[in-house]
């Protein structure tokens, strides 16, 4: 065998070993298909992780797989951005899995079982839950910074309670909105400046309670990122939402029809490397 061939399969072998890929120096934004629930990992440039949302309970396997196969053995911030079964479902088996160091709810109480599960995994690691509310900030690595924008108050609708905050990496604007409603988009447009968002996580699966016509076109989103269940039982997306998104030339995407989704930024242009369908 050619002495330069051989050098370059030791190489291969070697980058292989280490996880080394092109796209390590960029931030990535996966969007796990958990089927009709929420799931999305943001893996930053300088090796931190962030969770937000969990799916429901049966979709840890799907989870851990995905995490494992992206090399995910520490996370550093678990986002639940309200408590309903198919965000938080199986973060349980998440917490008592993976090294988990920080995780975040609303300042909200539930009992239900999965919320009990979520406390008493926490307790059972020593992990401190921190609340998070409109106007808190945290900075996550060099040019990574959280800004939540909502709740402001805690209401009987846990929809309402989405924790929805801005994920700002240098030029690049990414609003997560968890399964917040339309009262939630008209305060955040009132209270803050939000015109040509790069990224927007869509509210509530594509539900028509959401994604108003006032709030995408305030936001104008470069790309629309829904996640689903495949036929599922709500119709979600709904086709006003479709629709709204689509009369402002917005890129949409969806895990019902395309799987897992990933994006990459470099702080100046988001992308994929995968051609995925739009809708």
């Amino acid at each position: 065998m050619n002495k330069n061939i051989k050098l370059i399969i030791i190489l291969i072998f070697i980058l292989s070993l280490c996880g080394c890929n092109k796209y390590d120096n960029f931030l990535s934004i996966h969007m796990i298909d958990v089927g009709q629930g929420d799931c999305i990992l943001i893996k930053t440039p300088q090796k931190k992780n962030i969770l937000i949302d969990g799916g429901d309970e049966d979709a840890y396997k799907v989870i851990s797989s995905y995490l494992k196969w992206n090399k995910v053995k520490n996370i550093d911030i678990i986002i639940a951005t309200h408590f309903d079964k198919d965000h938080i479902g199986s973060l349980d088996n998440v917490i008592d899995n993976f090294n988990v160091k920080k995780v975040y709810t609303p300042n909200q109480k539930d009992h239900s079982q999965h919320y009990n599960n979520l406390l008493n995994s926490c307790r059972n690691k020593n992990i401190e839950i921190y609340n998070l509310q409109k106007d808190d900030k945290l900075n996550i690595d060099k040019n990574i910074s959280i800004h939540v924008l909502s709740p402001s108050y805690i209401q009987d609708n846990s929809n309402s309670n989405s924790i929805v905050f801005n994920f700002k990496f240098k030029d690049m604007d990414f609003l997560f909105t968890g399964d917040c409603e339309e009262e939630n988009e008209k305060q955040i447009i009132s209270s803050y400046n939000l015109k040509d968002v790069d990224f927007l996580k869509v509210a509530h699966h594509g539900s028509s309670s959401s994604s108003s016509n006032e709030f995408i076109k305030e936001t104008r989103p470069s790309i629309a990122a829904i996640s689903c269940g495949y036929k599922n039982n709500y119709g979600h997306p709904h086709k006003s939402t479709i629709d709204t998104l689509k009369e402002y030339n917005v890129n949409i995407f969806r895990t019902d029809i395309n799987g897992d989704l990933v994006f990459y930024s470099d702080g100046s242009k988001i992308f994929t490397t995968k051609k995925y369908k739009s809708n």
